[in-house]
């Protein structure tokens, strides 16, 4: 009986130990630092690697891997499989890291062999610039899928690392979310950046030729920022409820900013010292300021997109110039549908502004331009020009607002062609000089249009009241040399 019951305490203090060293195991800092292998980088095509290789790795400790010898290194001490090829890449999989508030959870650093980190929860590493959940310096050809890099200072940090591929992850409640630095040819696609608190969902900065598609990013101060960045394709993305901005650009050129949903910032999509970007079908609508807003942009083109409902304006247009403001729909913004603000050689073209609060299309200080073929219906003034000369309002339709068009010191403008009908007052000058009308129907400036009687009927009517005036007054005269004859 004392002979089982000693087995019983030998089992047991062996389970212990057991478990202690485990503890250990996982809590362990692994560092690779190993002579360049050199393999020579292959231009990544973002396909799926072989699934093959997906098998667990099996530690759990901070993990700081250094040019591709460390990978080799790393395999061989059985901490992750594969052999670094496109067919055949290093994979971790299914590690969960706590940062211990030191370091990045995982640093790969001097790398272009393949890798793949799929399906990990990294969390607490140091809460300070450049630490991350997963940061990458120097990579290429990496694939980070479907991991939770959460309570971070970044989530996931790129530098200087081109080719790889950023899908399905999730980076909230960091610092900032995922941001991609001096990086070119990398896909960042169907990530969650919510809550950042530091501000930035993505952050896009001096890198060019990404693709940012099918992300989310709410509840940051901006969902998607891009900076010293060109030739970017920024699409489809959702980032609403931000305290700031939806998608803001600044100083960066040639971008593609197309079927994203900005709705419920500050402000839309901002674009500031930008130029000859496309920003297109975009839904920026419910914003508390403007849906889209350019300032000190040119050369940019701004169609398809839909800005309604903005507490402010729909599109504004500050410091302008050469822009191309097509195809949008702008109803129902509390202020105006489209405000051009010192800006010059612009054309506003084939736009819907309905129901807007104040203007449906607004010109300002703002000399050169031409609005042609839009639709404004139901605002208080269809096209107001304040302050601003020599602009062309071409074949608009103007309808059923209370002023159709209004010229305030605004001279040398052409309105003509325009239908004008349903208006209060079809067009009103103000102190204005140089001017020319022709082609706008049966409009008679300062006049109701459209339920008014025609020129030729009031002409008609003069006319026969006039002769009846005349007659009335012949006959009084008859009368009265009658009465002084008697």
């Amino acid at each position: 009986m004392k002979k089982k019951s000693k087995t019983h305490i030998i089992i047991f203090m062996t389970l212990i130990n057991l478990f202690a060293l485990s503890s250990l195991i996982i809590n362990y800092n692994l560092t690779f630092n190993v002579g360049n292998g050199g393999s020579s980088s292959e231009y990544y095509d973002k396909a799926n690697l072989d699934n093959e290789s997906l098998k667990l790795s099996k530690i759990s400790g901070n993990i700081h891997i250094i040019n591709n010898s460390g990978w080799a290194d790393f395999r061989n001490d059985g901490n992750c499989t594969g052999s670094g090829t496109y067919s055949d890449p290093y994979v971790i999989k299914d590690l969960v890291i706590d940062g211990g508030g030191s370091g990045s959870c995982i640093l790969i650093e001097n790398s272009n062999v393949y890798f793949r980190i799929e399906n990990c929860t990294l969390y607490n590493s140091a809460g300070e610039f450049p630490n991350a959940g997963i940061r990458l310096s120097n990579v290429d050809n990496s694939q980070l899928i479907n991991n939770n890099c959460s309570f971070n200072y970044y989530g996931i940090y790129l530098k200087e690392s081109k080719n790889n591929q950023i899908s399905g992850n999730t980076a909230n409640n960091n610092g900032y979310g995922i941001e991609i630095a001096w990086s070119n040819y990398n896909m960042v696609s169907g990530n969650i950046a919510n809550n950042n608190y530091d501000g930035i969902g993505l952050v896009i900065r001096l890198s060019n030729y990404n693709t940012i598609s099918g992300n989310t990013a709410k509840y940051n101060r901006t969902g998607i920022w891009v900076l010293d960045s060109n030739k970017n394709n920024i699409s489809g993305n959702d980032v609403n409820f931000n305290s700031y901005n939806g998608i803001f650009l600044y100083r960066s050129d040639n971008n593609e900013i197309s079927g994203n949903t900005a709705n419920n910032n500050d402000y839309g999509i901002r674009i500031e010292f930008c130029n000859n970007n496309q920003i297109s079908e975009n839904i920026a609508s419910h914003n508390n300021d403007y849906g889209i807003y350019l300032e000190n942009s040119d050369d940019n083109q701004i169609s398809g997109n839909n800005a309604s409902y903005n507490a402010d304006d729909g599109i504004k247009l500050e410091h302008g110039n050469n822009n191309i403001i097509s195809g949008n729909t702008v109803n129902n913004d509390y202020d105006t549908g489209i405000l051009l603000f010192f800006s010059s050689n612009n054309i506003i073209s084939g736009n819907t502004a309905n129901n807007n609060g104040k203007d449906g299309i607004y010109l300002s200080l703002s000399d050169y331009n031409t609005a042609s073929e839009n639709s404004v219906t139901n605002n208080t003034t269809g096209i107001y020009l304040s302050l601003s000369d020599y602009n062309t309002a071409l074949e608009n339709s103007v309808t059923n607002n209370t002023t159709g068009i209004y010229l305030r010191e605004s001279n040398n403008n052409i309105v003509s062609g325009n239908k004008l009908t349903g208006n209060d007052e079809c067009i009103v000058e103000e102190n204005c000089q140089g001017n020319k009308f022709s082609g706008n129907g049966d409009c008679i400036y300062g006049q109701g249009d459209g339920e008014g009687f025609p020129l030729e009927l009031i002409i008609i009517i003069s006319i026969i009241s006039g002769g009846a005036v005349i007659g009335v007054a012949t006959l009084l005269l008859i009368r009265r040399k009658k009465i002084r004859k008697k």
